[in-house]
């Protein structure tokens, strides 16, 4: 039967030990909690639990993992104690599992644990992981590492090192004895959401072939912006959408209007410049994407109030809209079209500064050049996005 060590600090969060014990235990797996110290050990929320023994009373040879729960000041009453990173490492050197939830990773970062590997913590500890590769998922299992996000997701976490101690048939009787859904069976998340969207976009750019990477072009412009802003993640996620699909009403566009390599006719082009109305009426509607509905609509719409559809002006125009309006501006300067040949990159940063104040919000545009000197042409990595 597999053994495991589960230190207890002063301030740790129940819900992620003791759940933790309750599913192993369930499962007929020996969990042993050990304070840091003889006596109770009080949680987060004042809870006294008499553990099992000290962790001056173990051997590290009689166990098969060891599980550090989170909560605070018990993550960092963890972490500063030198028998903990001994433990650790003495449990890494045998190759043996090693687990965490909430702010309990950084522990495994300090001792050195981390570095390129797919781990999850709480969120805002997702900073603090020194060279792992952070996974905005309730559990990851990355080779003998087990993570976990937090309360929320620790009977979750339980199933898993259930699963790798005992195998997925026992983490199965567990889960359907306690009435949960088996954590593999994820009928919905963001990755299929994000497919769905590429797939979109995939199949308008196969109507315009002089735009093909547009949409990611344009999007990745913008996100740079966001992070430059210090956006939110929720905030990054509707910028995100909003920006891949800024042109998706031109799926409503004829075929031969898009790729004319003449200039448009009056007609032809008050049809393009319907996109942004068939875009809006394409999603409006749609649960999850009403936020990005003034996006899609208003990414036309110029500083100086000559733009399309709303003829808003300045900071009537909504922040992501005026974000978006720069990067596909540049993006399209820099790219061939059916009618001409793509700008030369320095003369299109000369266009934007020009149009300053009169197409472009001037701050915008100062916050996209910085962007650009940051990384000359190369946007920073938004796979999460993707």
């Amino acid at each position: 039967m597999s053994k495991v060590l589960m230190p207890l600090a002063d301030g740790f969060e129940e819900i992620e030990a003791l759940a933790v014990v309750d599913v192993l235990r369930r499962a007929g797996i020996e969990i042993v909690m050990a304070g840091l110290h003889d006596g109770a050990v009080k949680s987060t929320r004042n809870v006294n639990i008499l553990p099992d023994t000290t962790i001056d009373s173990i051997n590290a040879s009689d166990f098969n993992m060891i599980v550090l729960p989170g909560g605070q000041p018990g993550t960092d009453n963890l972490n500063s104690d030198p028998r903990i990173h001994n433990l650790l490492k003495e449990f890494d050197s045998h190759e043996k599992l090693i687990g965490a939830i909430c702010a309990a990773p950084s522990i495994l970062a300090s001792a050195g644990l981390l570095a390129g590997k797919r781990v999850t913590s709480y969120p805002t500890y997702s900073n603090k992981l020194n060279g792992a590769s952070y996974e905005n998922k309730p559990v990851v299992c990355d080779g003998r590492i087990i993570t976990s996000q937090g309360a929320g997701t620790a009977i979750q976490f339980g199933l898993e090192i259930v699963t790798q101690l005992a195998g997925k048939k026992a983490a199965a009787e567990v889960a359907g004895a306690m009435l949960v859904n088996e954590p593999d069976k994820i009928l919905w998340n963001h990755q299929l959401f994000n497919s769905t969207i590429q797939a979109l976009v995939s199949a308008l750019e196969m109507k315009d072939t002089f735009t093909q990477g547009h949409a990611r072009q344009v999007t990745e412009f913008s996100l740079s912006i966001g992070r430059k802003l210090g956006m939110p993640e929720e905030e990054m996620r509707d910028l995100y959408l909003g920006a891949i699909l800024h042109d998706i009403g031109k799926i409503g566009t004829e075929e031969s209007v898009l790729n004319k390599p003449e200039s448009l006719s009056l007609h032809e082009e008050t049809l393009v410049r319907e996109h942004p109305i068939k875009g809006t009426l394409f999603i409006v509607g749609i649960q999850n994407l009403s936020n990005i509905v003034p996006t899609i609509l208003h990414h036309h719409e110029r500083w100086d109030g000559t733009g399309y559809p709303g003829r808003l002006k300045g900071d009537q125009i909504p922040l992501h809209a005026r974000i978006v309006c720069v990067a596909d501006a540049f993006d399209a300067m820099i790219s061939n079209r059916s009618f001409r040949d793509g700008m030369d990159k320095d003369v299109a940063i000369s266009e934007i500064i020009k149009k300053k104040g009169t197409q472009f919000d001037p701050f915008i545009v100062d916050v996209f050049i910085e962007c650009l000197n940051d990384s000359p042409f190369e946007m920073k990595d938004f796979s999460y996005y993707f």
